[in-house]
Order: C-alpha cells, then sequence, then structure tokens
C-alpha cells in the first residue's frame, strides 16, 4: 500500500510539474480565432523556453494582456516583419496576403514595423500608428514619459485650441485628451480641421516624447525585447495587437502544440459523435 501511494505522489508530481513547466490546456474564452478553434474549446501550449523562442508567423500562442488578461492570438507579424493593413481589408506580409472580413479598426492604410530586440525607434519618423505602439510599449517598460502636442497646417503652427472645435460622434473634443487619443481620432480630428481650413497644405497633429524624470526630450527609444504583432482570426470586435500594439516575448506564455492539438481535435470529434449517439438512442426509445 505505501508503495502504491508512493507511485501515484509521484506520478501526480510530474504532471503537475508537466503542466507547470511543460505543455497546458487552455480553454478558448470567446470566439476569435473561429472558425479554426471555438469557444470553450482546450488548446494545448508549450511552455518551454524552445517553444517560446521559435515562434513563427501564423503559430497561436498564448500571451498575456498588460492587465493579466490571458489571450489566444494568431501570429501575424514576428520581429523585423513589416506589415501593411489596408482600408479596405487586405493584408500584406512578406509571409502571405490575404483579404481580413470584418477588419474595421483600419479606417486609412498603414504600415507597420514590428521591431527586433536592439532596433532604434526614431519618434518622429514613425507613422501615427507606431507612435501609439511604441509609447504603449514604453509605458508597458515602466518609463516615465508625458506627451506635448501642437497642431500644424503644413510648416504653420496653429493654435491647438482649434481642435476643441471638432467633434467624435456627438460630442466636442476636449483639449485633455489629445497627448494619448487613439490615432484613429486623432486622423478624423485633423480631417475635419483641413475641410474647414482653407488652403491644400495638410493637418498634422504633432507630438513629442519627454521625459518624466528631468523633463528633456525623448527623440529615440531602444527596443528592450523582441516584438510580435497578433490578432484574431474574427476580426471586429476582438481585442488584439490593432488596439492593444507589440505583444513583447516575456508576454508570450506558450506556443501553440500542434500535434496535442490534433490529437484533441479527434478526442473532440469522437464524443461529438457519442454525444449524438446517445441523443439518437434516447429518441428511439
Amino acid at each position: 500500500m505505501f508503495f502504491l501511494v508512493f507511485i501515484l505522489c509521484v506520478v501526480l508530481g510530474v504532471m503537475i510539474g508537466v503542466r507547470e513547466y511543460v505543455i497546458e490546456p487552455v480553454r478558448m474564452q470567446d470566439n476569435s480565432l473561429y472558425p479554426k478553434f471555438k469557444k470553450n474549446n482546450v488548446m494545448w501550449m508549450c511552455k518551454l523556453p524552445r517553444c517560446t523562442e521559435k515562434i513563427q508567423d501564423g503559430d497561436f500562442v498564448w500571451g498575456v494582456m498588460r492587465n493579466q488578461d490571458n489571450m489566444v492570438r494568431r501570429v501575424l507579424g514576428v520581429p523585423g516583419d513589416s506589415i501593411t493593413i489596408t482600408s479596405n481589408h487586405k493584408v500584406y506580409t512578406p509571409h502571405s496576403n490575404f483579404k481580413w472580413n470584418g477588419e474595421d479598426a483600419f479606417i486609412e492604410t498603414r504600415s507597420i514595423y514590428i521591431p527586433r530586440k536592439g532596433d532604434t525607434l526614431f519618434f518622429n519618423k514613425l507613422n501615427d500608428v507606431e507612435q501609439d505602439y511604441l509609447i504603449s510599449l514604453m509605458h508597458e517598460q515602466n518609463e516615465k514619459i508625458y506627451i506635448k502636442s501642437s497642431l500644424w497646417q503644413g510648416n504653420r503652427e496653429m493654435p491647438l485650441e482649434r481642435i476643441g472645435s471638432t467633434k467624435l460622434g456627438n460630442r466636442l473634443v476636449s483639449l485633455q485628451e489629445i497627448d494619448y487619443m487613439p490615432w484613429q481620432d486623432r486622423y478624423l480630428v485633423e480631417l475635419q480641421i483641413f475641410q474647414a481650413e482653407p488652403g491644400n497644405a495638410p493637418i498634422h497633429i504633432k507630438r513629442e516624447l519627454f521625459s518624466g524624470k528631468d523633463s528633456s526630450k525623448i527623440s529615440f527609444y531602444v527596443v528592450p525585447e523582441d516584438c510580435y504583432y497578433l490578432v484574431c482570426e474574427k476580426a471586429n470586435h476582438c481585442a488584439d495587437s490593432r488596439e492593444i500594439g507589440y505583444f513583447t516575448k516575456s508576454r508570450l506564455l506558450g506556443r501553440a502544440n500542434k500535434v496535442a492539438n490534433k490529437f484533441q481535435k479527434q478526442i473532440d470529434h469522437k464524443f461529438l459523435q457519442a454525444k449524438r449517439f446517445v441523443k439518437m438512442v434516447m429518441k428511439a426509445k
């Protein structure tokens, strides 16, 4: 009896160790990866370092958001990639091109560079989307920063108060929200001012970064970790890198194990067949 208890304890310990450090089942909380994975499907995630170090385009990964919520998403861009998402839902990457049905976050076409560890990003050379992502990345790294915004028409600076006469939806824009306003909203504000102002010079809300420690201007940032761009299969109403920004390597908990998930799908299929058979028998009775 003692030997049997000992063996059971060893087996239990091994199972706990495997789940904690090697592979873990993750239940899908939504339909973000439909039709490949449905809500409540189980996906097995490899947590070994060799799994998270070899992440490639198209892999399904288990990541953690900054609010500590977990999510499973597909990899669209890996470090060093440049991806383009257009306003008519087309996506271009170094690995594939496709149409993303339901994509509505990109109201204007933008190209995005996915930074590698050690890349130097110059803030004034980034487009509006990339600036948002860099600011979010710096906050994740606990960098103490603040932003100053200014309004320009071509090379002429305009009073920032001009923004206060624009609207988002049915409300007037507040000057207090400009510094951290998402790029889509800033684009709409710029468009309204351009349509109201004489001349053809473009309208641009310019942002500058400053250190929260000594108020010095921050013109560049060295990326501390490899970054990834994670997305949903179901594009609309789904949180992913489009609004969250880059996922750094330290926030990726695991990568889907293809063998284990193929086996899981076979089990789910057999279970569904058995469930249907039971229903047929019960109806026959």
